[in-house]
């Protein structure tokens, strides 16, 4: 089973953007990743058609079951 870190935000065009971590540390807390988006919107590096990124919309933990066929 694989894990990813969902991180949705939302730029100051109105759109959505969002960061996938797979494989994320296992003893990740909400606050932790609160923080980390905060940084990630603090340090202005990510932007959606040049704008920014202005708000968080959601954060969530998917479990993906892999199987291979062949």
């Amino acid at each position: 089973m694989a894990k990813v870190l969902e991180m949705k935000f939302e730029a100051a065009n109105g759109k959505n953007f969002t960061i996938s971590i797979n494989d994320p540390k296992p003893d990740l807390t909400p606050s932790d990743v609160s923080s980390a988006m905060e940084t990630i919107m603090n340090q202005d590096v990510f932007h959606v058609n040049g704008s920014a990124l202005v708000s968080i919309k959601q954060a969530r933990m998917i479990d993906k079951t892999i199987e291979n066929l062949f």
